[in-house]
């Protein structure tokens, strides 16, 4: 189941009928995501990129993409002969790795969104290509290898009107119905150094990187894998600044207790110069600590998290300093169910919640048709707003993950939304979503 700034605007505004075309052919004969899939022994690949082992951040870091988005992956349906005229690109990417160190991939997302509600945009469709890599440039092949990541996006509107992570906010919703689809055109949203030392027990990372994919995270927190309101990937009782610079590491004091921590530019935006804001010297701080119940390379799933932050005062946006703690369990039972529970506790003023709790469900449904497993995720969330303006909001989303063709996913969702926090005139709401992912 589970296991497996620069900046520059790009638009695009077609028509709407054109559009809703163009999402199906993207979903018929573009190639998406290779399913999480993990086992005892090595699974298949496509490049021959390795399993990534203990890795620091969650399902949206980069190289924890590149290692999931290489496992093969077979489809709903079979096409040899498009399969056999991609072959030579990955047998390039695995030459490529074996004689310099350098690993890379492509991905192309789409998500489309519709809600109930008689609001001035009821649709939102977006779209987001990206390059990703992981280039060993020290010690390659050793005990203490160092290696350069980077990730260049683009993000862009798919039709008139507003991308998906705007939605929500049309009736009211205080969480983002289609998280990692805006429009903030084209941007490096990463360039890090990551080092290993003392055999692998000591990791730290330093660049421009995110502050949110690293804590309180679980196997279905990925925008483009699984769920696709903020409200379900995370506690939201957190701070969310944007990708800038940070420092983090983590230390492994045997293979079931592990220390994460990191300090991160409070003041970053995504898609902007990181050196713009890091003047300000306001950060947010965290210490992690994970728990992995049972053995090392079930880290992704059989985990325990419990997070302790601070974030100083942010002048320029009057936000006074903020701390507060967040926790985070999961178990993958039977290689088919995964249940999980996240909360957070905070003291409300740098955070979208004071409060918060989700608890979900993960199943792996088995198919006759391929040996890949279909992702069925369900979670339901209650946060209490840390305005004391706003009311109490619940947060429910459904969505079934398969492969429709190898190297192309598809992932229909249907959400829930209760008493929108922002909007006390509306009793609840409804969004419907479809999104289509293509990796190569």
């Amino acid at each position: 189941m589970m296991k497996r700034s620069v900046q520059v605007c790009c638009r695009s505004q077609p028509g709407r009928s054109l559009v809703l075309v163009g999402l199906l052919a993207t979903a018929l004969t573009l190639p998406v995501m290779a399913q999480a899939q993990q086992s005892s022994n090595q699974p298949s690949t496509y490049a021959g990129y390795k399993t990534n082992t203990g890795g620091l951040e969650g399902p949206e870091g980069v190289t924890e993409q590149l290692s999931v988005d290489d496992i093969a992956v077979p489809g709903v349906l079979s096409f040899p002969k498009i399969d056999g005229f991609f072959k030579p690109w990955f047998d390039w990417k695995k030459r490529l790795n074996e004689r310099t160190g350098l690993k890379l991939q492509l991905s192309y997302q789409t998500l489309f969104q519709r809600t109930n509600q008689d609001v001035p945009y009821q649709d939102a469709f977006g779209g987001r290509w990206q390059i990703q890599g992981s280039w060993e440039l020290l010690n390659r092949g050793g005990r203490n290898p160092g290696k350069l990541t980077f990730r260049i996006e683009n993000r862009y509107l798919l039709q008139n009107g507003i991308p998906p992570s705007q939605l929500g906010y049309q009736f009211g919703s205080v969480a983002p119905t289609g998280t990692g689809f805006s429009d903030f055109g084209t941007a490096l949203t990463e360039l890090a150094w990551r080092q290993e030392l003392m055999g692998g027990k000591l990791k730290f990372i330093v660049g421009k990187i995110s502050a949110i994919s690293w804590y309180n995270v679980l196997a279905l927190s990925s925008s483009m894998r699984g769920f696709q309101n903020t409200a379900m990937q995370s506690s939201l009782s957190k701070p969310a600044p944007g990708r800038g610079i940070g420092f983090g590491f983590g230390y492994e004091f045997n293979p079931h207790f592990v220390m994460v921590a990191g300090i991160h530019d409070a003041n970053a935006k995504t898609a902007e110069n990181p050196f713009d804001t890091i003047g300000e010297k306001e950060f947010y701080k965290s210490v992690e600590l994970r728990y992995y119940p049972t053995t090392p390379d079930r880290w992704r799933w059989d985990q325990v998290r419990l997070q302790v932050w601070h974030q100083d005062a942010l002048v320029a946006k009057g936000t006074p300093a903020s701390k507060g703690v967040t926790f985070a369990a999961s178990r993958l039972f039977d290689e088919k169910w995964y249940p999980f529970v996240l909360a957070g506790l905070s003291d409300g003023n740098a955070s979208v919640f004071k409060k918060d709790i989700v608890a979900g469900l993960g199943m792996g449904l088995n198919t006759r048709h391929r040996a890949a497993q279909d992702v069925l995720g369900l979670a339901v969330g209650w946060g209490d707003p840390s305005s004391d303006l706003l009311q109490e909001q619940t947060t429910a989303e459904l969505f079934y993950r398969f492969q429709l063709v190898e190297h192309l996913a598809i992932t229909p969702s249907v959400q829930y939304v209760r008493n929108p926090a922002g909007n006390p005139n509306r009793d609840s709401a409804l969004v419907f979503g479809l999104r289509a992912r293509i990796t190569y």
